[in-house]
């Protein structure tokens, strides 16, 4: 008898029930109408019809001809919901007797009850997700020493490594709100779309992550700017031609890329068409009288230097031994001077911060700056944008009235779990003039 067929159809039914109903799903339509889909399909015996095609009709609304074989969305998304689903079940779901697993390479739903000896088996349904999370872990975290002390093949496969590393955190990258959703916080996009000014989308330049990985130092804005950290790269021969390949290169993940999405939709949705710019295209004169959305911290998105200087929170890249600090400017009573977040933990803490402040150009003008840690850092960073009830928290203890936020910063804390953030509480924030 195979497994699946250990669990009831009351069994299944439920388990979807109350996977659906959990955080992790609610703020997830997308990824909710793929899973309830795919298991009301297996459950009815139609597994014939869970395909790729199928899926992307029925939950997608895309064409019943489109062609798989370019569009990747059913794929992408299915790589969200295996790592929505280990989310579950690490957290809300961890007293949960019935898993389901969506085994790589097919979208079929695997009904497992443990209490019938089923580790055996779960370890065959889902080992290759287990092996790529470890893949990806350990791509993210490598030792910067191990890399000179390398033959030159493991040295292409370590550069190639954090290359694969953005690319499948933007593969385990979130639905984006809605535009209801992110509406909820109208009055900082009412102020920063306005029929008299232009805003400018900045997304991060992930070519200068990787760089600043392999270089193991921080690139200043300046030096950005001008270009000529690409003047002094150390390592050996196949180093320093790796290096200059890589910014020889414009990457910027899908989240990065989600996000301008999303933000765009809100600007259209108020009859406003912001411009989108690589970091590396901007210059300081493009800010100039005109409002801001940059995506990343530093290490992705160098022009967030410019706006430490009214910040009380600020966050710091050791490239040698990749972990990130916040720093606290001036701790209020409770407060540590500083906050640390350690990558080497599969769970570990990631930090994000959101910061609306002024503008470089002029005091009419407005910036909104979206940081993390890592990649779920950046996921917090925008959910809270669009957490109807963190922003009216936000908006209390800023004795806030009328339709204008003020300007603010927030840090938070999240999880991370192969990329995917998962629910964010407010560290500290402030208030700004």
């Amino acid at each position: 008898m195979r497994v699946e067929e250990q669990v009831s159809s009351q069994e299944k039914q439920e388990i979807v029930d109350r996977i659906l109903s959990s955080r992790h799903f609610q703020r997830s339509e997308r990824l909710s109408s793929f899973l309830q889909h795919i298991c009301e399909l297996e459950r009815a015996g139609r597994s014939e019809e869970i395909n790729e095609r199928n899926i992307g009709y029925a939950v997608f609304q895309l064409p019943e001809d489109f062609d798989p074989t370019v569009d990747g969305i059913v794929r992408s998304h299915a790589s969200r919901l295996r790592r929505k689903l280990e989310l579950y079940y690490l957290h809300e779901g961890g007293q949960e007797t019935v898993r389901i697993f969506i085994p790589r390479g097919g979208y079929l739903p695997r009904f497992v009850n443990e209490r019938k000896g089923s580790n055996a088996v779960e370890s065959e349904l889902d080992s290759n997700s287990i092996v790529a999370t470890s893949t990806i872990h350990k791509a993210a975290t490598s030792e910067p020493e191990n890399i000179s002390a390398s033959p030159p093949r493991t040295r292409w496969r370590w550069a190639f490594a954090i290359a694969a590393t953005i690319v499948a955190g933007a593969a385990t990258v979130f639905v984006v709100a809605s535009w209801r959703r992110a509406h909820s916080a109208a009055s900082v996009w009412e102020t920063m779309f306005t029929s008299d000014r232009q805003t400018l989308i900045v997304p991060g330049d992930s070519s200068l992550v990787m760089w600043q990985q392999m270089q193991r130092r921080n690139v200043s804005l300046q030096e950005y700017i001008t270009g000529s950290f690409t003047h002094e790269v150390r390592g050996s021969a196949i180093e320093q031609s790796t290096a200059d390949m890589l910014v020889s290169r414009r990457y910027t993940s899908i989240l990065d890329l989600n996000i301008v999405h999303s933000i765009s939709e809100i600007a259209w949705g108020m009859h406003q068409s912001p411009l989108l710019r690589f970091a590396r295209d901007i210059r300081p004169n493009d800010l100039k009288d005109r409002n801001i959305v940059l995506i990343g911290s530093a290490e992705t998105n160098p022009w967030s230097h410019m706006f430490e200087g009214s910040m009380n929170f600020v966050l710091m890249k050791d490239q040698n031994d990749t972990t990130y600090t916040v720093m606290n400017k001036r701790p209020m009573t409770g407060e540590p001077d500083s906050w640390r977040s350690d990558p080497t933990d599969q769970l570990h803490t990631a930090f994000c911060k959101v910061t609306f402040t002024t503008g470089s150009g002029s005091a009419d003008s407005n910036a909104l700056i979206l940081e993390g840690t890592s990649t779920a850092g950046t996921e917090c960073a925008w959910e809270f944008l669009a957490d109807t009830k963190q922003m009216a928290h936000l908006r209390t203890l800023s004795h806030a009235k009328g339709n204008r936020m003020p300007h603010f910063e927030v840090l938070l804390r999240t999880s991370n779990l192969a990329g995917d953030a998962t629910a964010n509480t407010i560290v500290a924030s402030r208030i700004l003039p």
